[in-house]
């Protein structure tokens, strides 16, 4: 779990799933993240291992490793036009969290 969260913090992904991430939060330092200008900011909210991903599209993933469990919890927070929409976002997104288990 811990060396999922450092590869993402020190590599973090330009897009998921062929979705450009605009934003990258690190609750961690409070750390917020322009990707597309590099600029940096803060955030209200730090001192959590949590780290979110804000994408092109509306979706938000966030990624955080479980405080009673090992294992890496993700969320995903999607929107669509309808229901079916949703559940292929979900789909495809989902598919990029198969690739954080290998």
């Amino acid at each position: 779990m811990a060396q999922l969260m450092k590869n993402l913090r020190e590599n973090p992904p330009a897009e998921i799933s062929g979705v450009k991430v605009v934003t990258r939060k690190d609750y961690t330092d409070g750390s917020v993240v322009d990707c597309a200008t590099g600029a940096k900011s803060a955030m209200e909210l730090s001192g959590s291992n949590v780290l979110r991903f804000e994408l092109a599209d509306g979706t938000t993933i966030l990624v955080r490793p479980s405080g009673t469990e090992p294992k890496i919890k993700v969320y995903i927070l999607t929107q669509g036009a309808d229901s079916a929409a949703c559940d292929a976002n979900l789909e495809k997104y989902g598919q990029w969290v198969k690739t954080l288990q290998k």
